[in-house]
């Protein structure tokens, strides 16, 4: 494999944590789903003969008649609530990890129906006879008879993975008339659920030229760049985003260069094979060279990316950015990639991308534009 470069740099990986968003109210983990298909979420604090105490979100208490609840999701089981005439029965069956109760479709007494990424379903079902219920206020669902018990049940599937990520490295190595040893390292991690996005990617660059004069090595390339991105989905194609961009570079006496951006994006394409989206927000950007002169400047940001799966087992994106200072609209760069990634096997793939950096206003002695080719192996997880 290979990288070429023209006055760049790279040296080790930038770490860099992506932003927990909306974990309010994870310690509120019960769930109870009303006869009028209602989801309710909470904390069932007490069960008073036919009355469910729950303690909302915003620190109410609501009331709920037992005869209006069909299921129940509290810690590691599911009570699903049945009746018949008069009286109330339950059935417990265990609580896969990922359950959500808006995934349930259909009910019944001895089967709970669950939607599978919208196109498949998964029942679980008890071989069990309808146990009378019992009123136990220190349990938020009824209690069964032991000699009624579930005698056979089946564990939800867990619905399929939302993420996937890879590891590529490449290598190079000359010797003759010249010597040199080219190395590069880039990893990248998606999480696409149904309300939000995470995004992760990273990128070492270094390349290292022996003078056969002198026998001494100059270091001509040492960069790390990585960005972390958040999407919230307020529909399906409309969103707002947070997005974190760092880098290095060593050759362009660079300790570090920070871009950070809200701002909302929408998905003009969103089918599995093609996908293209467009985003806009402020910018902040904060950079420290050597010597420790410091910048900093507010403006705007401008992105879009396409992804086309062509074919089956290959893949092509595009992307860019422009960001621009609002202080001094001669100092803007634009950050634009083209790469193609064909999966060898399911865990092997071979991928090859062009990078390019334009930087208007950049350090004296440097030049404006940095061009990247890289070719690299990887493995897929």
């Amino acid at each position: 494999m290979f990288v070429r470069k023209r006055n760049i740099c790279l040296l080790p990986v930038v770490a860099f944590s992506v932003m927990w968003v909306r974990l309010v109210g994870m310690a509120y983990s019960d769930e109870i789903k009303m006869v009028d298909g209602t989801v309710l979420e909470g904390e069932i604090i007490k069960v008073d003969g036919e009355l469910i105490s729950l303690r909302r979100r915003d620190g109410s208490v609501s009331g709920l008649q037992m005869k209006d609840v069909t299921l129940i999701s509290r810690g590691n089981e599911i009570s699903i609530i049945s009746r018949q005439g008069e009286k109330l029965s339950v059935l417990r069956i265990p609580k896969s990890e990922n359950f959500s109760m808006n995934d349930v479709v259909w009910i019944k007494k001895d089967t709970l129906t669950l939607q599978d990424l919208g196109t498949e379903t998964t029942n679980v079902a008890a071989k069990v006879g309808t146990p009378e219920a019992k009123n136990d206020a220190a349990q938020p669902s009824v209690a069964i008879d032991e000699k009624n018990a579930p005698a056979e049940t089946k564990t939800v599937t867990a619905p399929p993975k939302t993420w996937k990520g890879h590891i590529d490295a490449g290598l190079t190595a000359k010797d003759g008339n010249t010597e040199s040893t080219t190395a590069n390292l880039k990893g990248g991690y998606a999480n696409e659920r149904e309300c939000d996005n995470i995004y992760f990617d990273a990128i070492a660059l270094y390349e290292i030229v022996t003078n056969r004069d002198t026998n001494v090595d100059e270091v001509t390339v040492n960069e790390q760049r990585a960005t972390g991105k958040y999407e919230y989905k307020h529909t399906p194609r409309f969103y707002s985003f947070f997005n974190q961009y760092l880098e290095h570079d060593e050759i362009e006496s660079l300790n570090y260069r920070s871009i950070s951006s809200p701002g909302v994006g929408y998905r003009f394409l969103d089918s599995e094979r093609l996908k293209y989206k467009a985003e806009a927000g402020p910018a902040y950007t904060l950079e420290r060279f050597h010597g420790g002169i410091t910048e900093d400047s507010l403006g705007v940001r401008v992105g879009q990316r396409l992804d086309w799966q062509f074919w089956r087992d290959t893949k092509f994106y595009a992307k860019s950015e422009f960001v621009e200072s609002a202080e001094d609209t001669n100092d803007w760069r634009v950050y634009s990639g083209l790469g193609l990634r064909h999966n060898l096997t399911k865990s092997i793939a071979v991928s090859f991308e062009y990078l390019d950096q334009y930087n208007n206003m950049p350090a004296e002695g440097k030049m404006k534009e940095d061009r990247t080719f890289i070719g690299s192996v990887g493995y897929n997880f």
